[in-house]
Parts: C-alpha cells; sequence; structure tokens
C-alpha cells in the first residue's frame, strides 16, 4: 500500500518544517491547513499540515536521512482551518521576517488553538515502596512522592504549585530514572467552544397547548400557581419570537428551574439550546452616527468608481487614498465595501488601535449590521473565537480589527482597507513574526486577487513614493466634506514665552525687594513656568465659555518625565533598563514605561543627601494639575494608558466627550486618531517636541504626521477650527509644513533628505539585535555576526555593531546592527534575504549561535530604531 508523508509546521522556534508519516486509517482526513497531533522528541505538539506527499522526498531535498519517520497520532479538523491563500501567506511572511512558520502559523489562529500538550505525573509504586526508595533519594523526592501519592496523577504545574517552587524537573527526572514514577502527555483540552444558552421553544401550536392548559380549571396549590405564571408569561412573547432565553422567562415570571423543569417533564414546554454569539462592547451600543444615505462629492465619487471598477474585474490593485482630514475617506470605504458585497465577496478593515476608533466600527455596524464582525486583542477569548468562527463560516463578510485582522479566515476577498496606513502600531515589534499588517495586507491581497486601499491624510514617505512611483495607483480627496475648512494654526515659541515669564518674575521680585527687604527674604518665592501658555490659556477659556468642545495633546504620560537632584545632578533611573523612571502623581511613585519596575521616590538625594529634590519635564498628569488650577469649574477626562486600562475605558470617555458631558479631553496620542466630533473647534498640543528630537530617523516625518492628524479633530463641521502648537523649536522644518496643511512640500523635502542618508524609501532595511544579560558576551556575538556581513558590503551597507539607543532594557544588554540594502541595486531585496539567510544559518551552526545566553532578533522593515 502506498505510504502517505506530511509535512508539518510546528510552532517551536526552530526555522524548518517537519516530516512525518500518516496512519492509513488517517489517510482521508490528512489534507493541508488541517491541526494534527504529533509526536515532538519526549513531547506532543500540535503542528499544521503545509504540504502532503506519497514520498518523504521533502526530507531528502533539505539535506536530511531519516532513518526512521515518525507517524502523527491523530488528525484534529475534519476541514481546513487554514485556507490556501492564508497558507501561502504565512510561508510568505516565515521567508520575508525571517520567522519559523509554524511560529507564524500560531499567530495566524486565534489563541489557544496550538495549544501545547501537558504532562501528566503519577506514582508507580506502594506507599512501602515509596519509603524504601525515598531511603535512596532525598527529602525534595520525598515530599514529591508524598504529594503524588496523596492527591493522585497530577500536572506538573499543580505540583509546582502545591510544593511552592517551579525547580521540580530535575527531580522528576531522577525519580523517573529511577522507576518510582511515570510522566505522560496529555493534550490540554481547548477552551475555545462554542457558548450556548437554554431556551424555551415557541410556536403557534405550543401557544395553543398553553392557552388550553390555563383554562383548564383553577390552580389547586402555590407550586401550580408559579407554574401557571411562568406559561402566562411566554404567551406575552412576541409571534415573531420562535424561542425565549430560559434566564429571561424566570426572571420575568418570578418561578425558578425546578417549575421549567417540572413543565418540561408534563410535556407543556419544550427547552432546547441555541448558540450564543459572544460579541464586544461596541456591538452593545446603539449607533445614533445619521443617515446612511450620503451623496459623495466629486472627489470622493472618483476614487468610488475606480475602486469599484478594478473590483468588478477581479484583478489585485493597490491604491493609495491621500485625503486631507475630514475629506470622508471613511464613507468611500463604506460605499466601496457596499459594492463589494453585492458582488458576492468580503471585506476586511483594518484600523490603527480598535479600542481607540469606536466610532468606525459603529458606523460600519450601522450600514452592515449583523454582516460586521469585530476582532481585536482587549475582546475575551470566547468573543474572538466567536467572530473567527462567524468569518470561518461565511456568517459575516466584513471584518473589522487592529493588525491581526488582515488574517480573518474570510472566503472570496474582494477589498482590504488599511485606514491610517502610516500608524506604527501596525508593525508587530515585540514578538516574532514581526511583521507589518499594511505589507501583509498588499501580500494578501495580490494573492486572493483582491483590491486594497491603503488610506491616509498623512500618508508614510514609503507608501507616496511607490504611489508617485505607479506601483500604486494614487486616489486624492483634496477637499474637506461638507464645506468645512481646515484649521488655523498657531505656533507658540515656548522658550520666548519662558524668557518673558522669568524676566517679569524678576521684575517682581525686585520690586517686592526695594518695598520690603525683610518681607522679600523671607518669602523666598520661586519661579515655576506652567505647561500651559499664555495664549493658549486665552482660547480654553474663550472655548469654555461658548460650551465648545477641547481637545488637549500631551504625547507622554505620568506627571514627570524624572526627578533630578540640582545640587549635584543625580537622576533616578531603572535598575533594569538604564532609563529615567517617571513619576506618578496618582499613586505617588516613580514608574518604568519599559519593564514597569516601580519604586518610591526620594525624600533626599540618595547621592548627596539634599532634601531639593526636582520634578522635571512635563506629562499628562502634570498637564491635568495645572488645568484644574487655571479651569477649577472645567470638567477634564484625561486619555492614556494609566487611565485607559479597564475595558471599556476609552469608549466611555469618548461617549461623555461626544455628550458634552466633558468639557477638555486631554491625552496621549490616542486623543489624536479616528475621532469625529462636531463639537472640537479648538486643539492644543502642549509640547510639539517629544518625538521631534529622537534619534530615529522617521522622528520628522512622525512629528509630521501626528500633529496633522490632531490638528484634522478640529473645525469638522461649520464651526471654525483652531489649532494651538506649542514647541521649544519653531523653526523646525516639520512644523514649517504642518502650519500650512501641505503634506506634499514635507514629503519633498523628507525625501531629499533620505536620499542623501540611503534611508527608505530608497532602501531596505534590517535590524538585527543581539541581547543578553552580560555585555561582552552581547557585544562579541554582535561583532562576529557583523564581520561574517561586511563581507558582502559590495550588495549593501551594513553599519554597527553598535549599543541600541535604549542600550539596557528588561535587565538585558541591546546591540544594534543596521543593513541598508540600495533598491537601485536589489529592486526586489532578494539579495539580501539570501545573504541574511547564509549568515544567520552559519551563526545559528556555529558554537557562538549555540549559546543560548544571547538572543539575536532580525526585525525587517523596522518602524522604530531605537
Amino acid at each position: 500500500m502506498t505510504e502517505l508523508y506530511v509535512d508539518l509546521a510546528i510552532p517551536v522556534a526552530v526555522n524548518r518544517i517537519f516530516t512525518y508519516s500518516v496512519p492509513h486509517e488517517l489517510y482521508h482526513a490528512a489534507r493541508r491547513g488541517v491541526r494534527v497531533v504529533a509526536p515532538f522528541g519526549k513531547r506532543t505538539v500540535i503542528g499544521f499540515i503545509v504540504e502532503t506527499s506519497l514520498t518523504s522526498q521533502t526530507c531528502a531535498e533539505r539535506g536530511k536521512t531519516i532513518p526512521h519517520i515518525k507517524a502523527i497520532h491523530d488528525i484534529l479538523d475534519p476541514e481546513p482551518v487554514l485556507s490556501a491563500d492564508l497558507l501561502n501567506l504565512t510561508q510568505w511572511m516565515a521567508e520575508y521576517y525571517f520567522a519559523p512558520w509554524g511560529e507564524v502559523l500560531k499567530a495566524v489562529l486565534v489563541q489557544g488553538a496550538a495549544r501545547p500538550a501537558k504532562r501528566i505525573v503519577s506514582a508507580t509504586t506502594t506507599e512501602h515502596e515509596i519509603t524504601i526508595g525515598v531511603r535512596a533519594t532525598g527529602p525534595k523526592q520525598a515530599a514529591l512522592l508524598k504529594e503524588l501519592r496523596q492527591h493522585g496523577a497530577m500536572t506538573i504545574a499543580q505540583l509546582q504549585k502545591i510544593l511552592k517552587t517551579k525547580s521540580i524537573h530535575t527531580t522528576l527526572n531522577e525519580l523517573s530514572q529511577i522507576g518510582l514514577v511515570t510522566m505522560r502527555e496529555e493534550l490540554s483540552q481547548s477552551r475555545l467552544k462554542p457558548k450556548f444558552e437554554k431556551v424555551i421553544e415557541i410556536s403557534d401550536n405550543e401557544r395553543e397547548r398553553w392557552d388550553q392548559w390555563l383554562s383548564d380549571g383553577q390552580p389547586a396549590t402555590k407550586r401550580d400557581e408559579r407554574r401557571r405564571a411562568l406559561v402566562r408569561e411566554l404567551l406575552t412573547v412576541t409571534r415573531d419570537r420562535t424561542f425565549i432565553p430560559l434566564t429571561e422567562a424566570l426572571k420575568k415570571s418570578g418561578a425558578s428551574l425546578s417549575t421549567a423543569k417540572t413543565l418540561a417533564q408534563m410535556h407543556l414546554i419544550t427547552i432546547g439550546k441555541r448558540e450564543v454569539i459572544r460579541t464586544s462592547e461596541f456591538d452593545l451600543y446603539e449607533s445614533s452616527l445619521g443617515a446612511q444615505n450620503i451623496i459623495l462629492n466629486l472627489y470622493q465619487q472618483n476614487a468610488l468608481d475606480e475602486i469599484t471598477k478594478v473590483v468588478e474585474g477581479g484583478k489585485f490593485q493597490a491604491y493609495l487614498l491621500h485625503g486631507v482630514t475630514g475629506s470622508g475617506k471613511t464613507q468611500v470605504y463604506i460605499e466601496a465595501i457596499r459594492h463589494v458585497l453585492d458582488q458576492g465577496k468580503t471585506a476586511i478593515v483594518l484600523v490603527p488601535e480598535i479600542s481607540l476608533t469606536p466610532q468606525i466600527v459603529r458606523r460600519f455596524k450601522l450600514h452592515f449590521g449583523e454582516k460586521v464582525a469585530v476582532m481585536h486583542s482587549r475582546m475575551s477569548l470566547g468573543e474572538r473565537y466567536d467572530a473567527w468562527r462567524m468569518a470561518w463560516e461565511g456568517r459575516c463578510s466584513v471584518v473589522i480589527g487592529p493588525r491581526s485582522a488582515v488574517f480573518a479566515p474570510l472566503k472570496q476577498i474582494g477589498l482590504i482597507v488599511v485606514d491610517e496606513e502610516q500608524e506604527s502600531s501596525y508593525k508587530q515589534f515585540d514578538q516574532t513574526p514581526r511583521y507589518h499588517a499594511r505589507d501583509v495586507a498588499i501580500m494578501r491581497a495580490s494573492l486572493t486577487n483582491a483590491v486594497v486601499v491603503l488610506g491616509s491624510a498623512t500618508p508614510s514617505i514609503e507608501s507616496y513614493a511607490n504611489a508617485t512611483s505607479g506601483k500604486y495607483s494614487l486616489l486624492e480627496l483634496p477637499e474637506r466634506v461638507d464645506n468645512a475648512q481646515l484649521p488655523d494654526i498657531e505656533i507658540i515659541d515656548m522658550t520666548n514665552e519662558r524668557k518673558r515669564k522669568l524676566e517679569l518674575f524678576l521684575t517682581e521680585g525686585k520690586e517686592r525687594f526695594t518695598k520690603d527687604p525683610a518681607a522679600a527674604r523671607a518669602e523666598k518665592r520661586k519661579f515655576e513656568f506652567g505647561s500651559i501658555s499664555d495664549f493658549l490659556k486665552e482660547k480654553i477659556a474663550d472655548r469654555l465659555r461658548k460650551k465648545e468642545g477641547i481637545i488637549l495633546l500631551q504625547n507622554r504620560r505620568g506627571f514627570s518625565p524624572f526627578v533630578e537632584c540640582p545640587m549635584c545632578g543625580f537622576i533616578e533611573v531603572c535598575e533594569q533598563c538604564n532609563i529615567s523612571l517617571t513619576y506618578h502623581l496618582t499613586k505617588k511613585h516613580l514608574r518604568c514605561h519599559y519593564c514597569g519596575n516601580v519604586k518610591q521616590p526620594p525624600e533626599v538625594c540618595p547621592q548627596c543627601l539634599s532634601p531639593d529634590i526636582n520634578y522635571r519635564g512635563v506629562g499628562t498628569q502634570r498637564v491635568e494639575k495645572d488645568l484644574q488650577n487655571l479651569f477649577p469649574n472645567a470638567t477634564l477626562v484625561r486619555m492614556d494608558l494609566d487611565t485607559t486600562s479597564s475595558r471599556g475605558a476609552h469608549d466611555r470617555m469618548l461617549r461623555r466627550f461626544s455628550d458634552a458631558e466633558v468639557d477638555i479631553l486631554l491625552g496621549t496620542q490616542m486623543v489624536a486618531k479616528g475621532l469625529d466630533f462636531s463639537r472640537v473647534t479648538l486643539v492644543g498640543v502642549i509640547s510639539a517636541d517629544t518625538q521631534m528630537l529622537l534619534p530615529d530617523f522617521r522622528s520628522a516625518e512622525r512629528t509630521f504626521h501626528l500633529l496633522t492628524q490632531v490638528a484634522g479633530r478640529a473645525g469638522r463641521s461649520s464651526l471654525a477650527g483652531e489649532v494651538v502648537i506649542q514647541t521649544c523649536q519653531p523653526n523646525h522644518y516639520s512644523l514649517q509644513h504642518v502650519v500650512i496643511h501641505d503634506f506634499k512640500s514635507f514629503y519633498a523635502q523628507e525625501l531629499g533628505y533620505r536620499k542623501e542618508l540611503h534611508y527608505p524609501p530608497f532602501s531596505r532595511i534590517v535590524l538585527i539585535e543581539f541581547k543578553g544579560k552580560h555585555e561582552e558576551e552581547v557585544m562579541n556575538h554582535a561583532s562576529i555576526f557583523a564581520d561574517k556581513l561586511k563581507n558582502y558590503n559590495h550588495h549593501f551597507l551594513t553599519l554597527g555593531p553598535a549599543p541600541a539607543a535604549l542600550p539596557k532594557l528588561k535587565g538585558l544588554f541591546r546591540w544594534h546592527i543596521v543593513v541598508k540594502s540600495l533598491k537601485e541595486t536589489d529592486p526586489g531585496g532578494h539579495r539580501i534575504h539570501e545573504v541574511l539567510q547564509e549568515v544567520v544559518h552559519g551563526y545559528h551552526a556555529s558554537a557562538l549561535g549555540k549559546n543560548k545566553s544571547v538572543r539575536l532578533t532580525i526585525d525587517v522593515d523596522p518602524v522604530g530604531m531605537m
């Protein structure tokens, strides 16, 4: 009989696939895209079939001689959970982003789908044999054996909890070797299950029987009365409903569960069950966003016609929809999706962060109702599973979510929208695979012959370059809808503001001293410079009088970014990260924003014992305090990571602001994205310098993006808008372009700087990071790796190795190598990938690469260089 083999991608940190044989009884179920249970060393794992073959030829192709190919244990899925296009997409991701294919597949599926097996430990001996065995071992072994004897078989996690130690694996291995315990692997039960609720079935025949029963005599007992009360409640249910949840019926009638069970036993009611689709909080509110029948303006209609024409042709095309803030890009998305659904196809809409953009979710639900599913990380596991199944089973046609929604298992995809495509949150930077959802969306659209639309008022430099070069098609919306005007922008030089206030303070001090020297010396007034300029203060007061909305941006949370001793210059830093600690006023502690380390602020300087401790810089908490002092009667809400950690917090704050319960919305960059409030006429930027001065080649671009986006929140109706930007760098070129709302002039100037220094879009960048506990060891690994790369410097530029801009994070030292592959010589990036694959393979095969104390990370197309 012909043998069947399968190649498995297994979620482990090994960049290869593994070949297994298939037992004859499982032949019929073995196909690409299903999950299987397979042995892997001493473990049992879940893998994904990525290829089937009648020979084990793939093993030979990989240069592996396998004397004995193991067989898979079982196949979990009757149908593939991964479509062909998702398998092809993840294979491309694994190759492009240097990630194990199994790890990529694990990221694609809803959490828990690739659950690992758990180890069950049990004692193999009697109590007498245990006593004898313990004499030959030790106290740790004795304690472990007694627990097993007392409680029976347990998982390793349960044993660790009971023994209050994690170091039990060595003990278990010793006991296993002398035969006192056995360990077996058992597949973990999945928590991903549909949710059901009990219901009482309702039909016309049931109603007739209930009427007949109620008319037959009077209740003899209180129990009879409770039964009749429940039946009477069922008769009040409207005829368009075929069931009522059991809990709802019992609550309304006052009956108990036993009453319902008795009626079921009497065959008077039928208790069944119905699946409950768990939804996120965005699904629970009624939308009040206005009429659905919106007439597009000429620019919107032209963009829509172009998109729908290509959708009908069923060919891949990438568009960049560049429209000023408030130009109606979202309505173009909606009308394009309406056309896609009419064609019997489906659509994906990516947004930077779903919890920050509740308005767009409600707007899509207003138009498409139950056809819309939402996927995001703040949903519960059950909610995410239900949303995934709705897409997989074809019960929804539109999926909205952040970057992971690009993997929604929709069929017949016709359109993928990437809203605010320039946002860095589309890049996964903290775990494998380090993919960019915008680029993955473009690749998925090409694999499915779909249209992809990248939308933004401030496109990334790379995307706009692709549009001007013809790689993407450019669609433009140069005007705001409903004749709304772009806001006026005023730049406030905070260095001049400080000089003016200091001069006034010194003048007043001299006058007080002249008038009464003794009193002036005793008073010892200290110069304080607040976060709100006089100009911005006047504008806020004016809007408060007019009852108009105000948004203030300070892109730094906490109260003070650092605590300093003015006598010796000592600054409190995190011991794990070597980064200054931020003072948080609400909890009165110092916190590291990288590792979360917390400590109490010093009462005196730890270095010179001076009691004079200064809290420097401005965070959102300090701005909040300044506003409360200046405008005690104003209602203020602060939106940052510290105030929005609870579920639905963003939405509650934004609804209060929308309903005019709040006068001032203060926050970090989350207040700059996706907000559309007609009542907002003033936007203030407390400090435009927070991103501008970072050591990153994209700092000017990010500053332009952020300020343009937040400025666009003002004046989105007939009310005129105004923007006040405070800065110590008023002549910076990014600000000069922001003031005149001119993206194209900023693009031209920035492009010149990028070309001169060989940065994207003129090159492809790969950031290689080494990190470990010992800096010399990390430096050694990075130096040897860089030397190997520099042998190929005629193909690209290699910079470094050098300490990272943040050289130590979470107790690990970090060294970086930056590789620039020029698109003139390597337009597709194939050469840089070939070289890196070769160098990485050689590194891992060497004794140096097998040293696990230093970790190598490769980030292709990084969005941050810190």
